[in-house]
């Protein structure tokens, strides 16, 4: 076998997904550190892969290149993968490239899928069980997710059962799990990992009966909770091996005394030359000067007692100089106390060896039970996970989905009533927290400053001015919360193009679509009230935002159309598209060319079309699809003439304006611009766009 060469990493680098702490051997590279010749001189001799890979990373004038074969690494997200050097090194142009990702990875992204993931890992009690949520699964088949549905379904159940939170305590799961992998490595386990694995059988117990005696007393919602029941049913927790380990571990994961009567004997020893020292070292600096004492400290330096004195006084105290600190101190140990700390490190290493002792024999307890051990922690980051769907389902307010058959002829084939943007309500919730906050603290101060005797008129006219501000915040965020939604999809609709204002909420609505597809494949509840009906979507798919990218040489107009070329590759009868300004970014009547003819293919069923499209457009011309093929539908984001400016509510059946000129109306653009505007307009555009 290859002996391994432990790196330490250097600078960050241009090259992505590669990590700061691996393992070089002579036949496998897989370092984030300095292409030099150090780094491959061991391989030099056999110019093995290794060694090209290094040198190649270095004629490309990366010297710092993450590279890496035959090795798998965390990506951050808790998924692993193996990543190539020969891959990291493809060379085009002279440049290193990336591998595209795939269209359903960056649909994630343009969704915002991780930051939902990472509000879910926030409801979670375990660190094992955040780790796991930062990347939540995304079932391959409707089955999966209605099991993970019937899963959070009675989590939530449980939790209003049970009327109050379902704690599962401070568990040390990572500890845990490095304790079961050490052990089974044939180690030793340490205090804290045996400490942990007690307080895992604990939980897990005490998880169980609750679980177990929720179901008991509310025997009408036992079928509910029954995926909850068969989850803890098979959980062993042996109550003797956790006796065991409380037996002869402490609270604080230090080894008691009366563990064995070998550590109690050592340990009494220590304690006796201990306080044999500290007298000694009492009586040494009472003997000294007032002046000298006050200039003198006991502590421990490198196991063994000493005094730090003044460099001038050094003198004064016979014994060893152990280190001359910074300044003007010393470290000096007196010739009394060198016998005492010579025994009492020997002492020392008694109790180091009676403790391992100890836990040696405590290791060959556990290691029998090593597999309950696994499957109990296995079990409860589990249930942790669906307590965090569950709680966080219930933070929203949401309602289960139902998924409805693909194939089937019913007449609804998706429908969310009231939906709106769960990242959009997170926000506003937690901006009306703080505002909230902000209003009790100045309100407090000011009731303060009322009492105050001798208060200044201005100065409680200020304080009063900050409040009525507060409040004033207070209120308009109330007052605008998040606008839901209704979206009805029935008969034989496949596409629905989505008009209206910018800033409308064109792009929010597909991204709430979006995201209410994934979330009811993930076991998420929808953000929207009953019913919500949806199909089981092969996959989400979304053309979202600005692809323009300069290293490419892409224009935005040539970036959407590679995503778009990506989503056709990807897409199947079964799959949900979002297109956000489909045909934009060109010359408009191209543009719309374009869009009608992308549109009526992801009309068509099987590979390359959709079961659902929902694509947002200025051009008119995609409106008036609807009155020509019934797989059309429009819908549209209302715009107030009155107020102007979007409402937020969308209207289907109805296709919308762009409003541009009222809005630019609106933003006080100059009124003898918008006078020739408008007579630029035209008649037919204007008729075009009030199109029904």
């Amino acid at each position: 076998m290859a002996k391994p060469l432990l790196l330490h990493a250097t600078a960050s680098l241009p090259l992505r997904n590669f990590h700061k702490k691996t393992l070089v051997t002579e036949d496998t590279l897989s370092c984030s550190y300095s292409a030099s010749p150090s780094l491959y001189a061991g391989c030099r001799s056999n110019r093995t892969p290794a060694w090209k890979a290094a040198r190649s990373v270095e004629r490309l004038g990366f010297r710092d290149a993450r590279i890496g074969r035959g090795r798998y690494e965390h990506d951050g997200c808790g998924r692993e993968r193996v990543y190539s050097a020969q891959a990291a090194l493809q060379e085009k142009g002279g440049a290193l490239q990336e591998e595209p990702r795939s269209a359903a990875a960056e649909t994630l992204d343009l969704l915002e899928w991780p930051r939902v993931c990472r509000a879910v890992a926030s409801f979670a009690a375990t660190s094992v069980g955040k780790e796991q949520l930062q990347v939540l699964e995304i079932p391959a088949t409707r089955e999966a997710s209605e099991a993970l549905l019937e899963l959070t379904t009675a989590g939530v159940e449980l939790i209003s059962l049970l009327g109050g939170p379902f704690e599962l305590g401070a568990l040390s799961t990572q500890v845990v799990k490095d304790c079961v992998l050490r052990t089974r490595k044939g180690m030793v386990v340490s205090g804290v990992e045996a400490l942990s694995v007690a307080l895992l059988l604990q939980t897990a117990r005490n998880v169980r009966r609750q679980v177990f005696n929720t179901a008991q007393e509310f025997q009408d919602r036992g079928s509910v909770l029954q995926p909850l029941l068969d989850m803890v049913d098979p959980i062993v927790t042996h109550p003797d091996l956790e006796k065991g380990i409380w037996r002869v571990i402490d609270e604080d994961g230090s080894v008691k005394d009366s563990a064995s009567p070998e550590l109690r004997k050592a340990r009494t020893q220590e304690r006796s030359i201990e306080q044999r020292l500290r007298e000694l070292f009492n009586k040494l600096t009472r003997d000294k000067s007032g002046s000298d004492s006050q200039s003198q400290e006991i502590v421990q330096l490198d196991g063994r007692m000493c005094l730090v004195v003044a460099s001038d006084n050094r003198s004064n105290v016979p014994g060893l100089l152990l280190r001359s600190g910074s300044g003007a101190s010393a470290y000096i140990e007196p010739a009394g106390a060198v016998p005492l700390n010579n025994k009492l490190n020997e002492a020392r290493a008694e109790v180091a060896k009676a403790e391992y002792n100890v836990l040696l024999r405590l290791t060959d307890q556990l290691r029998p039970y090593m597999d309950d051990i696994q499957f109990c922690l296995n079990t409860i980051v589990r249930l942790d996970v669906v307590m965090a769907r569950a709680r966080y389902s219930t933070w929203l307010g949401a309602t289960k989905p139902t998924f409805i058959d693909t194939d089937s002829q019913n007449l609804v084939r998706l429908q969310l009533k009231r939906a709106r943007h769960p990242l959009l309500l997170q926000q506003h919730r937690e901006a009306l927290r703080e505002a909230k906050a902000k209003l009790k603290t100045k309100s407090k101060n000011l009731g303060r400053l009322k009492t105050r005797p001798g208060m200044m008129v201005g100065a409680l006219e200020e304080i009063r001015a900050a409040v009525a501000e507060a409040e004033a915040e207070v209120a308009e965020l109330e007052e605008n919360a998040p606008v839901p939604i209704d979206v009805r999809v029935i008969g034989e609709t496949k596409v629905v193009a989505i008009t209206g204002p910018n800033t409308g909420g064109k792009t929010a609505t597909i991204k709430t679509v979006g995201l209410a597809a994934l979330m009811a494949k993930s076991g998420l509840f929808v953000l929207a009230i009953e019913p919500v009906v949806l199909p089981w979507f092969d996959v989400v798919l979304a053309d979202i935002g600005d692809e323009q990218s300069l290293s490419q040489s892409l224009s935005t107009f040539s970036g959407h159309l590679h995503r778009i070329k990506r989503i056709k590759g990807a897409s199947t009868g079964n799959s949900l598209v979002l297109l956000d300004e489909v045909g934009a970014g060109t010359d408009p009547t191209e543009g719309a060319a374009l869009g009608m003819a992308l549109l009526e293919s992801f009309a068509e069923s099987g590979k390359g079309g959709s079961f659902l499209t929902m694509a947002t457009t200025h051009h008119g011309e995609l409106k008036t699809l609807k009155y020509s093929d019934p797989r059309f539908e429009n819908a549209s984001v209302e715009f107030s003439e009155e107020k102007l400016r979007p409402t937020y509510k969308l209207l289907w059946g109805i296709p919308g304006r762009s409003n541009a000129l009222n809005i630019a109306e609106r933003l006080d653009i100059p009124k003898d611009i918008l006078v020739v505007a408008r007579s630029l307009y035209g008649v037919a555009s204007a008729q075009l766009s009030e199109v029904t």
